[in-house]
């Protein structure tokens, strides 16, 4: 193809190829379903709190209205721009992580130094790292493929940095985190095609370490057994989750109708954040769960197809990285859930899109604007076929 035609195939508009249309669906539903969320669960607690009893849902809209803005300047950015800023951008995430806990820099809450102060805002650096490891390991996958499918240190060089990376969420603590981390590089390993001896005999040392290090901490080893059995000690360590269960419990089928959750009322701890898909259960029922779980599903389909079609297209790395947002989303989405229905021990993980949240929603908001720049680029070079066969 000459450079004209290039040129003219990249300056193809956003308006002329379109968006995925079911992908923009479950995106803005999603983000509208957790506006209402929000804005029913935080009443009560921010007019406590704050004395505005809108106080969280305003912070929510701001922190999607900055997502949007940086995805907005996100998705001028092509993949290879976006793979060559993917290291760079880990490494800052790291020094970040580093700040987090450095007395008078981070921000202490509830006995977990994981925010750093900007003065009007806190921001969760784990967030945007979560983001840059995806990006990063997709980068590192494209550009030594054939290293991480024929060997073990291929498969072991960025495990390393991972679990580096986990060390410093550890230290905050933020065992969640560091937990998702790990299974995201080990699923993204696996999709690249890495050995499965490789993969099986890192996994199990890693798992090993991770059991290890929640055993040798009690509150850990408290939320690991009392989620089984919160009921033994309902008004003490089991106090949260038991209210979550009512809460799930009082939705039945068609729920109590937005608003009128009596949960919220100070019962249901963090019930705007970790816990709002018990508000969500309570108020919408099963049929407002399943819906929210079809929505997820549909988000995620989506993205994997994107990731398939960036392959067909020779777009290793936009394939990966949307396949890594894939699992980030799916698997955050399931452990929140999880937790929030009992089937899990209680993580600290928020519901993607969902949940009440600054640095979260606003780092959901950007990785979906990554997707949506592959998926722009698929388009594109569909529409160029198209074109192209037509002349012909």
């Amino acid at each position: 193809m000459s450079k004209v035609k290039q040129k003219n195939n990249k300056s193809l508009s956003w308006q002329t190829v379109g968006v995925d249309g079911w992908l923009a669906f479950a995106f803005v539903f999603l983000l509208a379903l957790g506006t209402l969320m929000v804005a029913s669960s935080s009443i009560a607690v921010a007019e406590k709190n704050t004395g505005d009893a809108f106080y969280y849902l305003k912070r929510h809209i701001l922190f999607i209205g900055l997502g949007l803005s940086c995805g907005l300047l996100v998705m001028q950015l092509s993949s290879e721009w976006i793979d060559r800023l993917s290291r760079p951008m880990l490494i800052i995430g790291a020094v970040a992580l580093v700040l987090v806990l450095i007395p008078g820099v981070g921000i202490e809450v509830n006995g977990a130094q994981r925010w750093l102060n900007f003065g009007v805002s806190r921001f969760q650096v784990v967030e945007a790292v979560k983001l840059a490891l995806i990006a990063a390991l997709a980068s590192y996958i494209v550009h030594h493929m054939k290293t991480v499918q024929g060997s073990m240190l291929g498969v072991l060089k960025p495990l390393v940095g991972v679990i580096l990376l986990a060390v410093l969420l550890l230290m905050q603590p933020d065992f969640g985190s560091a937990a998702l981390l790990l299974i995201i590089t080990f699923v993204m390993i696996y999709i690249a095609g890495a050995r499965y001896r490789d993969i099986s005999i890192l996994g199990l040392l890693a798992s090993t370490g991770m059991a290890l290090i929640a055993w040798a901490e009690p509150y850990r080893v408290k939320r690991l057994t009392n989620f089984q059995n919160p009921w033994l000690d309902p008004y003490g360590d089991g106090f949260q989750l038991v209210q979550a269960l009512i809460a799930v419990g009082r939705g039945e089928v068609n729920g109590v109708g937005i608003g009128a959750s009596i949960q919220k009322l100070f019962y249901l701890p963090e019930a705007h954040t970790d816990f709002i898909f018990a508000v969500f259960a309570e108020e919408m029922g099963f049929a407002g769960v399943l819906i929210l779980v079809m929505l997820f599903a549909l988000l995620v389909f989506r993205i994997f197809k994107i990731s398939k079609e960036a392959f067909d297209n020779g777009n290793d790395f936009g394939g990966f990285l949307c396949a890594g947002i894939a699992v980030w989303v799916a698997l955050q989405a399931v452990l929140s859930m999880g937790v929030n229905l009992g089937i899990l021990p209680t993580k600290g993980l928020t519901l993607p899109f969902i949940s009440s949240g600054g640095s979260a929603i606003m780092m959901n908001v950007v990785a979906l604007s990554l997707v949506f720049r592959v998926s722009f680029e698929n388009r594109r070079m569909h529409f160029h076929s198209r074109k192209k066969g037509a002349e012909a």
